[in-house]
């Protein structure tokens, strides 16, 4: 990145002069300025990108945005041209977190609400009854916050139910002790599709879940994703006459704190030291998405 020189030295017979700021020629360069601002927002731009995974970047984007707009303005202020300078429109990364739109410029910003996610493709019943255990697995408060899936657990078929009841972790959606979700803080995107499995009817789902969760202080967050956690899981359901048969589960979890994913539970990063990358490997877009195959990298060490 180019820098603004505090000072310049020129080698001139032998000798060194020593030249104040006003009289660099770029500072008397009206075009050279516009350049030089329009390369400082670009590189804030950069690095707030980067924010998510170095919680304490936006230090280095303020100093990168003084040192090439303050060298400008300082010689100009030497010139006794102060007064004919404006600021440039730099936006500092040191606004927070929005809590009262928390999808805000997130992938999940225009999903529908809760369940309202979850729509059945036709008025099929096999749809309608794998809704409602999509719903009470991931979006049950009960499961959720009490962790108690007993909803959940009530609509599988008996044997799959005791197997399932020993390890819920991957099966259902449970928020790690002492956070919070903010008002309407679940969004979600995904599909139906309706096949057959052992001559029944087999639902395979494929669905991403984001859930915005409440920080303690705003302000001290850089980045949205900061408090938003996201889980996508496939899943087959076959319906039979003893109760859901779930099957070829597999899923991915992004943005978390992962130490909470290992003892089962979801939680943003907020809620862990940072560390770079973890809990956030590979692309964003594509992990908010079920158009691809499942993401294989994994985003927790």
């Amino acid at each position: 990145m180019h820098f603004p020189y505090p000072m310049m030295c020129a080698e001139l017979l032998g000798g060194t002069l020593q030249y104040d700021i006003e009289d660099h020629p770029d500072l008397k360069d009206a075009a050279w300025i516009r350049d030089a601002n329009r390369r400082a927002k670009r590189e804030i731009r950069k690095q707030r990108r980067q924010a998510r995974r170095r919680r304490h970047g936006g230090k280095i984007v303020s100093v990168v945005s003084l040192l090439v707009i303050g060298g400008v303005l300082y010689g100009f202020y030497r010139a006794g041209k102060f007064s004919d300078v404006s600021l440039p429109d730099v936006e500092l990364p040191y606004s927070g977190v929005n809590v009262q739109v928390p999808f805000a410029k997130t992938p999940a910003e225009q999903w529908p609400e809760g369940e309202k996610g979850i729509v059945a493709p036709d008025a099929n019943p096999a749809y309608e009854q794998v809704r409602q255990a999509l719903i009470a697995s991931r979006l049950d408060p009960a499961t959720l916050t009490d962790h108690k899936p007993d909803r959940f657990l009530a609509m599988l078929a008996p044997p799959a139910r005791e197997h399932i009841a020993k390890d819920v972790s991957g099966w259902v959606t449970r928020l790690k002790q002492g956070t919070k979700l903010l008002p309407n803080g679940i969004r979600a995107s995904g599909k139906m599709t309706l096949g057959e499995k052992d001559g029944y009817p087999a639902v395979t789902t494929d669905y991403v879940f984001a859930y915005a969760f409440e920080p303690p202080d705003p302000k001290k967050l850089l980045d949205q994703m900061e408090i938003v956690a996201a889980v996508r899981e496939q899943v087959t359901y076959t319906i039979t006459p003893e109760g859901l048969w779930p099957s070829d589960s597999t899923g991915f979890q992004y943005s978390i704190a992962c130490q909470a994913a290992r003892e089962g539970f979801l939680a943003p990063q907020f809620t862990e030291p940072p560390k770079y990358g973890d809990g956030v490997a590979g692309d964003e877009k594509k992990h908010f998405s079920v158009d691809g195959q499942m993401p294989t990298e994994n985003s927790c060490d």
